[in-house]
């Protein structure tokens, strides 16, 4: 894993999800289960273990041969203090973790070894950034450009989905030791195949084709229970009428989006993990209207975890009114949670 110090700063510097804003922080949302009274338990459990030294690191929890391109077969999640639709289901309660960019201490962000890795630790939504090739195909890049995550130089919409999946993604010395030579730009349709009915996935959109195109393709194969769309306000009336039932993700970035809640039908809302957004007159807006609330760890329990050891952070956000926390450090949120799956 990447030294705290550096994780301290990347973190720090991740305050706003969305767009092209190249720091790419997440925002907050409420979750809900089946099993809120096993959730709670599970919270407790965890908590017991919250001073025992330090937080766990991505190989004392998984072994990369477990889900890096030397892994075999299929992989599947652990148990879940819910069931797996419970995200996107209006009357489900329950706690719920979200990777960024899938689960990204443990492999190279937005590659089929994180997913893989975020399906084995249990995680419930794997967050992921939608783009469109030149020739039309959604890809899973944050960035505009694959300087930073790819052995290339370019834009993304310069590149038809061949000339890309001829490009390797950059694997960094920080990243765990594992074998990640065979991976390559992800599409929809691949991540998809890896993680219908074993995990949500959440495609942020980055530019509005990108996320009409993500939403068609989810209408087209009746993957609605599987993934959603996340969007801006501007974005989301796009999405809407193109696909006018996809699930979606308001995400919220003036109080006054939350007057379109009635209009857009978001599952999910999410806000900044600050006190005005998680106030509690403010989830009622969300909560009543049968949407989960949904924020982001990254300024708050992750660096908590990080600076401290503390992995205290994470239960108490939930306890503030959060149904959805999207965190860097899942295995940390889980940990918390009393969710952690065995070690190997």
């Amino acid at each position: 894993m990447k030294p705290k110090t550096a994780w301290i700063l990347l973190v720090a510097a991740l305050t706003a999800c969305g767009g092209d804003d190249p720091s790419g922080a997440p925002s907050t949302a409420t979750g809900s289960a089946g099993a809120a009274g096993s959730a709670g338990a599970a919270d407790r459990a965890g908590a017991a273990g919250e001073s025992a030294g330090e937080p766990p690191t991505p190989e004392s929890v998984l072994s990369t041969s477990q889900y890096d391109c030397s892994a075999k077969g299929p992989v599947a999640p652990p148990a879940r203090p819910h069931a797996q639709g419970c995200v996107l289901d209006r009357g489900c309660k329950s706690r719920f973790v979200a990777g960024h960019r899938m689960a990204n201490p443990f492999a190279p962000e937005n590659t089929a070894s994180a997913l893989r890795a975020a399906i084995l630790l249990g995680v419930d939504v794997a967050e992921t950034d939608a783009r469109l090739t030149k020739d039309g195909r959604v890809v899973l890049i944050h960035d505009a450009e694959i300087d930073r995550t790819f052995a290339g130089k370019g834009n993304v919409e310069d590149f038809t989905l061949d000339e890309l999946r001829a490009i390797a993604v950059r694997v960094e010395p920080a990243d765990p030791s594992g074998d990640f030579s065979c991976e390559r730009v992800l599409t929809i349709e691949d991540a998809m195949a890896i993680a219908r009915d074993k995990i949500v996935l959440e495609f942020e959109t980055k530019r509005t084709p990108a996320g009409i195109a993500a939403a068609k393709y989810l209408r087209a194969e009746g993957l609605y229970g599987s993934a959603y769309v996340q969007c801006d306000a501007t974005e989301c009336k796009a999405i809407r009428a193109e696909v006018a039932d996809v699930p979606i993700s308001l995400r919220a970035t003036a109080l006054a989006d939350l007057d379109l809640i009635d209009e857009l039908q978001p599952v999910i809302v999410e806000v900044d993990p600050g006190e005005t957004w998680l106030a509690a007159d403010v989830r009622a807006k969300i909560t009543g209207k049968g949407a989960k609330v949904f924020t982001n760890a990254f300024v708050v329990a992750d660096v908590k975890a990080l600076g401290s050891d503390d992995l205290s952070g994470y239960p108490a956000m939930f306890a503030s009114g959060v149904d959805v926390l999207q965190t860097e450090f899942p295995h940390w949120a889980l940990t918390a949670l009393g969710r952690l799956p065995a070690k190997p």
